[in-house]
């Protein structure tokens, strides 16, 4: 295979790349499990050939901090296992590069990226572990039956279903995420563990705000003044989200001029 036929469509990435975060404490019962259950199967704990378990889905809002806990959960693992001069990889799936407007290009885009997850894996005495994570999967695989599938998404669920089937989770785990739970196919939600990631408490969201703002050294009245300010613009909102909170962080520390 000619591995630069994937490129285009599959992000690699391992700790060195991953700017480390702290998460918000609503996401860290989520970032553990994942983490734990990743460590316990990459650490080859389990010795049959017949496990079912393929990885994980999480289903929630979009801007609610799904994608960065598979990041962080990658970063921390692959440090982890360095040790052991084991490599783990963040792989990370567009839609968009998988999709294609020429009948069979979407199919052979998608085959180029679990063709790649299997070139890392080949050769003897080959260690490297990936978490091969699929963001905003109903923008690829749609659920059959439903009014926006067309044929083509058909074949390209056939191929992932087929493919999901061959992974060894010792070697390879599969997450994605998701932000319309009902257009997701029902064979992907038996195949992957489901973690609803409900909308973050405002509270919580003051945090992130509070951590970019001493990031940026605002301090003192600007710090109190622009925090009150975004406080009140996500009380507006019906589900603010982590988007929301920083998008709103920029706006009043413009307006209010406190970077300076």
């Amino acid at each position: 295979m000619n591995n630069d036929d994937s490129e285009n469509k599959i992000t690699l990435q391992t700790s060195k790349d991953i700017n480390g975060i702290e998460l918000l404490s609503q996401l860290k019962p989520t970032k553990e499990k994942i983490r734990k259950t990743c460590s316990y199967f990459f650490k080859g704990k389990y010795e049959g050939n017949d496990v079912p378990f393929r990885g994980f889905i999480l289903l929630g809002p979009p801007g609610t901090g799904k994608t960065e806990v598979i990041r962080q959960v990658a970063k921390e693992i692959d440090k982890n296992l360095q040790v052991h001069n084991i490599i783990t990889y963040f792989a990370l799936v567009d839609g968009a590069n998988i999709a294609a407007p020429k009948w069979g290009d979407a199919e052979k885009n998608l085959k180029d990226v679990f063709q790649k997850i299997n070139y890392l894996n080949q050769g003897e005495g080959n260690s490297n572990k990936i978490i091969l994570l699929f963001d905003d999967i109903e923008s690829l695989v749609l659920k059959r039956g439903a009014d926006l599938a067309k044929e083509w998404h058909y074949s390209i669920n056939s191929i992932l279903f087929h493919e999901l089937d061959k992974i060894n989770p010792s070697n390879v785990i599969m997450c994605a995420t998701s932000n319309k739970p009902e257009l997701v196919d029902d064979a992907i939600l038996t195949r992957l563990y489901p973690i609803d990631v409900p909308s973050l408490p405002i509270d919580q969201l003051i945090v992130k705000v509070e951590n970019i703002l001493n990031n940026s050294g605002v301090t003192g009245d600007d710090f109190e003044l622009v925090k009150s300010n975004i406080q009140k613009r996500l009380e507006t909102l019906e589900n603010p989200t982590i988007r929301d909170a920083q998008h709103f962080t920029i706006v009043e520390c413009i307006e209010n001029e406190v970077w300076k």
